[in-house]
């Protein structure tokens, strides 16, 4: 069989959602023809699909090489970089892009915003500006480029530029939720625009199909201007149809959660954590900051970012992508049973290795870095075996404060839990108790902060905070709202104000509403105390 004949039956095989067969066809046509970057991605992807995740990422490897070595078409520059973002490999992705401005003029201008948000995606926020530029130039009545270039620009701190980015973004397409959505976001900054932005938001929900995605955005973007207008009835309102509309359109099992944090009890234990992993005295060290949602990691993060010694790391799925390729499976949401399982029988060493080679880059040069994923919690135990010069920090926050600030947000896919009452509860229970079990085993490894301690007396805690990850205190660490640099989460518009002086919980108006929330919660603190 020719390569074309290999090729067609590879693709055909494909469409028959046969990844076995087709990744069988384009094994044997990259064997043929190892300089042709289009055969190895296509290896790639039916390799991803067929569950094979190691070899998959060895594929999309081989494909960058050929690519820099005799550059492909945009078509299958952009499929390689759909499979860069999906392995989390970012350097290459970065590598990409700086070669394709030149066939630009292929790209068509949704292709041109995709590739930005393949970056934006992996917090590559200075790569994809300009993309978005040129898509903009080339079209400038493109509602989701003006979209996704307000919320980089909101990410990056340059908050006038946002609104006006995102306003455009309405003025073009009044039904845009997203943008209505991610405009709440920016309200601190202008509070007397309050009153007509609910009228606009309430207008265009009435346009728009009861518990849809516009819906789901445009209730949860009304309950955050409502709330802070003072009117908590309509708010309180909004944010119920809001999650709703959410929760309908998920296929979340809170038993399936309950078997994961046994699961992970069960495997961590002192036999797991007292293995050799990769120890090398000469790397930097990682800081991985973990905790709820809305815990506070992303404040600790930038109060560390002041140091001259830590460079910010961000939010990176770096360690679930080596452990992706360490147990040759790729779990849903990052870390499930068969995981656990395959754990058993890795290379620590070489997990720990693999970790240290995709993401020590993000130290910059520095002695520390932090990978401020919060739900790194669930796999403490892992990281600690597989990395034995990981530092740890838990931020946490009263349970109804950090229950409340989880059910009150609009997340993508992430946090399925957090748009129910009870499933709420019952998921900070769960994390609860594995946060008891990783303090039992990590020790002296694993520092906890309160949020509360952190906002209160901010040096005190910076000074612990710096103890634990072997720094002296520099007091640059107390600028937190002066400083630069990317942030991308939920707290992007927040943490630029800098720390904030306690106030009331902002569950309180809602005391009443979420009496099903504080009931749980403690009849779980019962059952541990």
């Amino acid at each position: 069989m020719d390569d074309e004949d290999l090729r067609r039956q590879g693709n055909a095989l494909a469409a028959r959602r046969d990844w076995a067969g087709a990744a069988a066809c384009f094994q044997t046509l990259a064997a043929r023809r190892p300089d042709e970057a289009a055969a190895w991605i296509a290896l790639a992807k039916a390799r991803d699909l067929a569950g094979r995740p190691r070899a998959a990422r060895a594929a999309a490897r081989a494909a960058y090489s050929a690519f820099i070595a005799s550059p492909a078409s945009w078509t299958h520059s952009l499929a390689l970089a759909r499979l860069l973002r999906n392995a989390h490999e970012l350097p290459l992705l970065r590598g990409l892009a700086a070669q394709l401005p030149a066939r630009a003029v292929d790209a068509s201008v949704p292709e041109l915003v995709e590739l930005a948000d393949l970056l934006a995606r992996e917090d590559a926020h200075e790569d994809a500006l300009p993309w978005l530029d040129r898509a903009l130039a080339r079209d400038p009545s493109h509602a989701p480029a003006w979209y996704l270039r307000g919320t980089t620009r909101l990410f990056q701190g340059r908050m006038a530029a946002a609104r006006a980015d995102l306003e455009r973004a309405v003025a073009i397409a009044p039904h845009f939720a997203h943008a209505h959505w991610r405009l709440s976001e920016l309200r601190a900054g202008d509070r007397a625009g309050a009153p007509a932005r609910v009228a606009r938001l309430q207008a265009e929900r009435v346009r728009v199909a009861p518990g849809s995605e516009h819906d789901m955005h445009f209730s949860y973007a009304l309950h955050a201007e409502l709330h802070d207008l003072g009117d908590h009835t309509a708010a309180w309102e909004a944010l119920v149809r809001g999650a709703r509309a959410k929760r309908a359109t998920l296929r979340y099992d809170p038993d399936t959660d309950r078997r994961l944090f046994e699961a992970i009890r069960r495997t961590c234990g002192a036999a797991l954590l007292s293995g050799a992993g990769h120890d090398d005295a000469s790397a930097p060290v990682p800081v991985f900051i973990v905790g709820l949602f809305r815990s506070g990691t992303t404040v600790l993060e930038r109060l560390l970012a002041g140091h001259p010694d830590v460079a910010d790391g961000g939010e990176s799925l770096g360690f679930t992508a080596s452990l992706r390729v360490a147990v040759d499976h790729r779990a849903p949401a990052g870390l499930d049973e068969e995981t656990l399982r395959r754990c058993i029988d890795i290379d620590w060493p070489a997990l720990g290795a693999d970790f240290m080679a995709g993401s020590a880059w993000r130290a910059r040069g520095r002695r520390v870095w932090t990978e401020k994923l919060p739900t790194n919690f669930l796999a403490l135990g892992l990281i600690a075996r597989a990395l034995p010069r990981a530092r740890f920090i838990h931020m946490w926050r009263p349970p109804m404060d950090v229950c409340f600030s989880n059910l009150r947000q609009l997340y993508g896919g992430i946090a399925p839990y957090s748009y129910d009452q009870a499933e709420l509860a019952a998921y900070h229970r769960g994390y609860r108790g594995l946060m008891a079990h990783w303090r039992a085993h990590l020790g002296d490894r694993l520092l906890d902060v309160a949020h509360a301690d952190l906002v209160r007396d901010p040096e005190t805690t910076a000074r612990r905070v710096l103890a634990h990850c072997g720094l002296d205190y520099d007091p640059r660490v107390l600028a937190i709202g002066e400083r630069g640099g990317s942030v991308s989460t939920a707290s992007a518009a927040q943490v630029r104000e800098g720390l904030r002086a306690p106030r009331a919980p902002d569950w309180e108006p809602y005391r009443e509403q979420l009496a099903p929330l504080a009931a749980a919660l403690a009849a779980a603190e019962g059952e541990r105390g």
